[in-house]
């Protein structure tokens, strides 16, 4: 009984949607690499049907448009195809880092500038009174400031105050 009733309708709608469709319009082939994004969807599917058919048959009795037109369907730069970046991509890059890199220069010479005295534990004196306390409680005695025969610098990591 559903089926009864659900038939009428699924032929009103195949009716309609039969008769927004446009078959055996044909597009023309010429400079089709410029008009290709112009085309609509119906379009360039007719366009690939006609190309389709005309392949089925010999190749020699094709025109240079279809070929060229079979090409560009074929391997052309389009949907999936279309290449990710433009012309001066690389040069917006190479401009984007190099303005990271001197922002964050300019951000690290302003903290040095801006950050005050340094702390005591970088003096040379507290690094030298660090080797001593090491030296005394025998840090590290078999490779470091320990050990017999040291000849490193310890803790000391600066030349000057």
């Amino acid at each position: 009984m559903l089926r009864n009733l659900a038939r009428p309708a699924l032929r009103a709608t195949q009716r309609r949607c039969a008769s927004t469709t446009s078959v055996g319009s044909e597009v023309p082939l010429t400079n089709l690499e410029l008009r290709w994004k112009t085309l609509s969807v119906q379009e360039q599917g007719s366009l690939a049907k006609q190309l389709e058919k005309a392949q089925a048959g010999e190749w020699s009795k094709m025109t240079a448009d279809q070929k060229k037109a079979a090409y560009w369907v074929a391997f052309g730069p389009h949907g999936a195809r279309t290449p990710l970046t433009g012309p001066g991509h690389s040069v917006k890059v190479v401009a984007g880092a190099t303005a990271v890199v001197a922002a964050s220069g300019a951000l690290f010479l302003w903290m040095r500038a801006k950050g005050g005295e340094r702390p005591a534990t970088l003096t040379k004196e507290w690094q030298e009174a660090s080797n001593e306390y090491a030296r005394a409680n025998k840090i590290n005695p078999i490779s470091g400031i320990s050990s017999e025969g040291y000849k490193g610098t310890g803790f000391v990591s600066i030349s000057k105050n």
